[in-house]
């Protein structure tokens, strides 16, 4: 029996629990002490890697120390991975928060908004700036309303963090678009000025801006169009969604959301804004009544960035229904005419009968049936709500609390599409963006499958036939779709997608071939279909048989 090296001799790692551009997180605990971690796996095959990056994440989060920034623990480099060791954070973005309590309170943001500061005061102090400030890096520590944590705010994502050096201001485009400073897109040119630390407090200013209304200052379907707007600064606190909001919030957000930088408060000054200093009295009522469906609808890509006129619209369209646990929300074999959004509870789909997804509040499925009138392929069935929310709802503890889901209709859809043309060409989108995220997991999956089985065959033979068992059974499990009705329901091309797919062929290949060795080896191959296994060796290699395998995948999942 073999000794276990690296990572693995410290950590034992879990199911996956977040996914990036070149990443997975995973949940982990250590061995010894049993303290809970999170592991992010960084590929060094993949096509998106960056040494230097990841570097210089590894270098600015080595600096942080502060309750309010994500801590990390080790770093193990390895010949194929890189393994950061995290601190577990279970709460949840600040927008899952919102939707996860049913509404959002100037108290809320303004006890957000203070320890985000916090944060940046400290990361500015020590030379840090951020670079990417936006709802999605912005954390609740713990998801267990007993525990301490359960309020407290972790600032995450410091793949774009960078030291500000004596050589000058920074130069660097980067960003996420809707929450970018002016002066980070006037870098453009023979001449750019240069930026510091004010550009995180701009972003900030924005996030704040979402939070107290659900849509954000600056909304454009052409890009270019929506830097414009940036660089203008040019926006407004519109009826009736800043009606109840204090004047004081929205003094705060004017002098955050200003083009010169040299305007606009900096982190002290932000903290000392009377906004943050009232934060004890500051208003528990629920903002206006649409803010809670505006932060679910934009979710859905195509109401990403939209301006609040259609978000308001959409809302109205959005039908309310109750599914008792154990009900089915969707059938196979049925024509879907409708989507959903997850206003309260989880629901599990499910294909052939095996569960392949767990969605819960905030999520949504089944969008694809907005636009293709098609049979659906996977069942959804409600869970029900958990006592917590039960709870909220005046449920006594024993009773089974429905999922509670908005549905939108095809139909109602398709009035929107006619009024607001943009949401057509923004739909066109979305499969193929789904296509490649999932291509993208579960090629990384299969990778990790492969060096775990490797490393694992050595110590527990068992554990080995167990993973190759676990790669059969999802593989009969799945329905294979042709490659026409995919790319029909997407409005995409699949043979362009394999294209892409291949262009990494030899990673492909070596884990094609490493799951078609696995079964063949454990004596189980004879249960495999091999004559179409074969057909795609001979048709396109190994990495076409992957590209069917993750198609067959995405599919399902798509038309839940």
């Amino acid at each position: 029996m073999s000794e276990l090296k690296g990572v693995r001799k410290s950590y034992e790692i879990g199911k996956t629990i977040g996914e990036g551009s070149f990443a997975v997180v995973k949940a982990g605990r250590h061995i010894e002490t049993g303290t809970p971690v999170a592991i992010k796996i960084v590929s060094k095959r993949d096509a998106l890697f960056n040494e230097e990056s990841l570097d210089r994440e590894i270098a600015t989060m080595m600096q942080c120390d502060h309750p309010n920034c994500v801590a990390l623990y080790q770093v193990f480099d390895e010949p194929q991975n890189t393994y950061l060791i995290l601190e577990l954070i279970t709460g949840g973005t600040v927008m899952d928060r919102i939707v996860e309590l049913d509404m959002c309170s100037e108290h809320l943001a303004c006890n957000v908004t203070k320890q985000v500061l916090n944060a940046l005061q400290y990361l500015h102090n020590i030379g840090i700036i951020h670079r990417d400030l936006k709802p999605e890096n912005i954390l609740y520590a713990s998801n267990d309303p007993r525990s301490p944590d359960y309020n407290t705010i972790k600032l995450a994502d410091f793949g774009l963090a960078k030291f500000m050096t004596g050589s000058g201001a920074m130069k660097t485009i980067c960003g996420t678009p809707a929450y970018v400073a002016p002066e980070v897109l006037s870098q453009e040119g023979d001449a750019p000025e240069g930026y510091d630390c004010k550009i995180d407090l701009w972003s900030l200013g924005v996030v704040v801006y979402v939070m107290l209304c659900g849509f954000p200052p600056f909304a454009d379907e052409n890009r270019a169009l929506l830097f414009e707007q940036i660089k203008r600064g040019k926006y407004y606190f519109l009826s009736p969604y800043w009606d109840s909001v204090s004047d004081q919030a929205k003094d705060m957000v004017s002098k955050m959301i200003v083009v010169n930088p040299e305007e606009r408060l900096d982190t002290t000054q932000c903290l000392n804004h009377p906004w943050i200093m009232n934060e004890d009295t500051a208003s528990t009522t629920r903002l206006h009544a649409s803010h809670r469906a505006f932060l679910l609808i934009r979710k859905l890509r195509i109401f990403e960035s939209i301006d609040a006129r259609v978000l308001q619209e959409i809302s109205s369209k959005l039908r309310s229904l109750k599914v008792p646990a154990g009900k089915y929300v969707i059938r196979a074999g049925e024509v879907g005419d409708s989507m959903y959004f997850i206003d309260n509870g989880a629901v599990q789909v499910l294909c052939n009968g095996s569960p392949i997804d767990h969605l819960q509040t905030g999520d949504f499925f089944g969008e694809i049936a907005l636009t293709v009138s098609k049979e659906r392929i996977a069942d959804v069935v409600s869970l029900g709500c958990d006592a917590t929310h039960a709870r909220q709802r005046g449920i006594q503890d024993g009773d089974t609390a429905p999922a509670e889901l908005l549905q939108l209709l095809r139909t109602d859809f398709e009035e929107l599409m006619v009024k607001y043309p943009v949401l057509k060409s923004r739909l066109a989108f979305i499969g193929q963006a789904r296509v490649r995220r999932q291509a993208n997991a579960v090629a990384r999956e299969l990778g990790l499958a492969n060096e775990n089985a490797s490393k694992s065959s050595e110590a527990d033979p068992q554990q080995t036939l167990r993973s190759r068992n676990e790669f059969k059974q999802k593989w009969k499990s799945l329905r294979l779709i042709k490659g026409e009705e995919l790319e029909g329901e997407l409005g995409v091309g699949t043979g362009h997608l394999a294209k892409k797919l291949k262009k990494n062929s030899k990673r492909a290949t070596s884990q094609g071939s490493w799951l078609f060795r696995s079964w063949t080896n454990s004596g189980e191959g004879k249960n495999f279909d091999i004559g179409y296994f074969l057909l795609s060796f001979l048709c396109a290699t190994a990495s076409a048989a992957l590209v069917v395998y993750i198609l067959s995948d995405i599919t399902v999942y798509i038309n839940a």
